[in-house]
């Protein structure tokens, strides 16, 4: 499954790159936090409050990121 995961975060990245706007390209960085999180830091498989948590902490940092670049 990593091997799966490494290549949809490579995919990810190069679509970042693609479309070259800020608002995709933070999405797709968000995607690839949770991505990377929930895989490598083997967070799916642990205790789901921490994983949630997670998930809210990216989704924040995601939104204050939106909202101070003022897009």
């Amino acid at each position: 499954m990593r091997g799966v995961t490494w290549v949809l975060l490579v995919g990810l990245a190069l679509s970042s790159f693609a479309f070259g706007q800020f608002g995709v390209a933070l999405g797709l960085a968000a995607t690839k936090a949770l991505l990377v999180g929930l895989e490598f830091m083997e967070l799916r498989g642990a205790h789901r409050l921490h994983a949630a948590g997670f998930a809210a902490g990216v989704l924040v940092v995601t939104a204050l990121l939106a909202v101070l670049s003022g897009r």
